[in-house]
């Protein structure tokens, strides 16, 4: 006779099991493993907050009268450009950092340009200019209290001129004084850039240097790397062993870091070492060795970061070819992968 459970049993049991069920659940969300249908990840909502700076900057430049300045317009392509390539919410933030710094120095100095450049063609307007026999100097400045200050030299400005100078708010916020030389009747800037421009630019250009420094060093190995990508397991034949095709070669790793890179590949991570231009892969006897030091095997390890479609597609055919030999290799898609710095002992 088949015993049964009591009722109040049963669904003590199933209680418990739909907790465990729920723990696993949160468990899962708080270490980013589950995601629901639509769900957009950390990364995609960092570059939303990008896009929207990107917007501001946007109505800013078009307040500022300055959406055809050429300049301005390639430092706010430049930033959008490098919002879209970044493969992860770190690199989003040093682009925003970086980048965005640039397109707020641009604005700046190009609406300081405008400023200057109306002071310049209200100074022509004068009919005393065409008196000036010999060269002279005309300073346009902010006082410490606000006011426009006019040194006009020998010449006399018209008081149409002096009250345009003195009210228009295209003077009166002004970051620099403005010096002109009226020559043959006729004004021109003494220096269309300050010092003080001259060094945002240069600032501006060292930001930009090291930001693109340290793409490149991402690129290349010695910096760590962030990004969406995928995790390789190799595997050598289960059981197998007798045959050497039956065991994972250097050359089937050595295959595999080739595709991975050419596939678009950020950058590659084989048994913990990060791979860099210089490095190898070698065997010695049952040992596979990246740049000198043992790894792991069974599995072999590669971490990649780049595109997980296009790298795990990459793979494809080497993993055919494998098969037959009973070598396993397992792909994992990963929205976040860390790569560490290349490292080698006795080396920074």
């Amino acid at each position: 006779m088949r015993e049964s459970f009591p009722a109040g049993l049963k669904a003590l049991i199933a209680f418990l099991v739909i907790v465990m069920v729920g723990n696993v659940l949160i468990l899962a969300r708080s270490l980013e493993l589950l995601r629901f249908p639509g769900e957009i990840t950390d990364t995609e909502v960092v570059r939303g907050g990008a896009r929207v700076i990107a917007a501001y900057y946007e109505k800013t430049i078009a307040d500022a009268g300055l959406s055809r300045n050429s300049a301005v317009r390639d430092a706010l392509a430049k930033f959008k450009f490098e919002v879209e390539q970044a493969a992860s919410g770190e690199e989003i933030a040093q682009v925003i950092w970086a980048y965005g710094r640039a397109v707020q120095d641009v604005i700046a100095r190009e609406e300081e340009n405008q400023r200057r450049e109306f002071v310049l063609w209200v100074v022509n307007q004068d009919p005393a200019l065409k008196e000036a026999v010999d060269k002279v100097g005309i300073n346009v400045s902010l006082g410490q209290d606000g006011i426009v200050c006019i040194d006009s030299g020998d010449i006399t400005l018209s008081e149409t001129t002096i009250s345009r100078l003195k009210n228009d708010p295209s003077v009166t916020t002004l970051s620099q004084p403005v010096d002109i030389e009226v020559t043959d009747g006729k004004a021109q800037l003494v220096t269309p850039r300050t010092v003080q421009d001259a060094m945002r630019v240069l600032q501006s250009e060292v930001v930009s240097l090291r930001a693109t420094l340290e793409n490149l060093r991402k690129t290349a190995g010695y910096s760590q790397l962030e990004g969406q990508g995928i995790v390789v397991s190799v595997y050598d034949a289960r059981g197998g062993g007798y045959l050497r095709e039956e065991v994972v070669q250097e050359r089937d790793i050595r295959d595999m870091i080739n595709e991975l890179f050419a596939a678009g590949a950020t950058g590659v991570e084989v048994g913990g070492q990060r791979l860099v231009a210089t490095s190898s892969v070698r065997s010695a006897g049952p040992l596979l060795l990246v740049d000198q030091q043992p790894i792991p095997v069974n599995p072999v390890v590669i971490r990649a970061v780049g595109d997980p479609v296009l790298l795990e597609s990459s793979l494809e055919l080497i993993r055919n070819s494998l098969k037959p030999w009973g070598i396993q290799v397992e792909v994992e898609k990963k929205d976040n992968l860390v790569l560490s710095a290349f490292r080698r002992e006795g080396l920074w």
